[in-house]
């Protein structure tokens, strides 16, 4: 028998199959979590994976708390990589901090990007590419610094998609980068080696707003 009857005999053995659809499963009790419960799950599983979480009263409140981790830790810069309009217009002078505006360099040292959603069920954070926010900052620079509004941060990635799909509607970024943390591989002689593929530090402002029960998923 020829290769192409082969096939014909699959095609109309599939279409002869009835499609059932599959129902969604619903997420564990344990991980419908919302509100202060969301943050504090949220918190755990992200410092669990090393990374480094400060909090930040407001939006404009975020240099003061990148001067803060700066001056506690062996980073050493000063200047910040950002393409967030809304970024630019937050005194940085006043934490003695400059900015750099465009997708990140390779000499770059520390980048800041937004989170569009974070997800407490794995410590996970949700960043859409676009003009605002190129991948490149969650790529190049050694230390990765991300925002999540308070009020963003869900339970499950049900929650986190919901999110996105409100905001955008039908016409989703180009990209959604999922980060768990800072970059790190055990290919490297068996030894955990951080920052062989991305940033060496992952750091996260949770800014503080008002916290809403995130809408359930279709």
């Amino acid at each position: 028998m020829s290769r192409d009857a082969i096939l014909t005999r699959v095609r109309a053995a599939g279409a002869m199959t009835p499609k059932r659809a599959t129902p969604p499963l619903a997420a564990p009790p344990s991980l419908t979590t919302s509100g202060d419960a969301a943050i504090a799950r949220f918190r755990t599983m992200a410092a669990a994976k090393g990374i480094t979480i400060i909090d930040a009263p407001a939006r404009d409140a975020v240099p003061q708390a990148i001067a803060s981790i700066l001056s506690s830790t062996e980073i050493e810069t000063r200047q910040i990589r950002l393409n967030d309009p809304a970024m630019t217009k937050f005194d940085w002078r006043a934490s003695s901090l400059s900015i750099e505006l465009g997708a990140a360099e390779p000499q770059d040292v520390m980048a800041l990007s937004t989170a569009r959603a974070a997800v407490a069920e794995t410590g996970t954070l949700l960043l859409a590419s676009g003009a605002e926010n190129p991948a490149t900052l969650a790529l190049l620079p050694e230390t990765h610094a991300i925002v999540i509004d308070a009020m963003n941060i869900v339970g499950t990635f049900e929650d986190a998609l919901t999110i996105l799909r409100t905001h955008y509607g039908e016409s989703l970024p180009r990209a959604v980068n999922l980060i768990s943390g800072a970059s790190r591989t055990g290919d490297i002689g068996g030894r955990i080696v951080h920052g062989a593929h991305g940033p060496h530090r992952l750091i996260v402002i949770i800014v503080a707003n008002e916290i809403r029960a995130p809408q359930p998923a279709p």
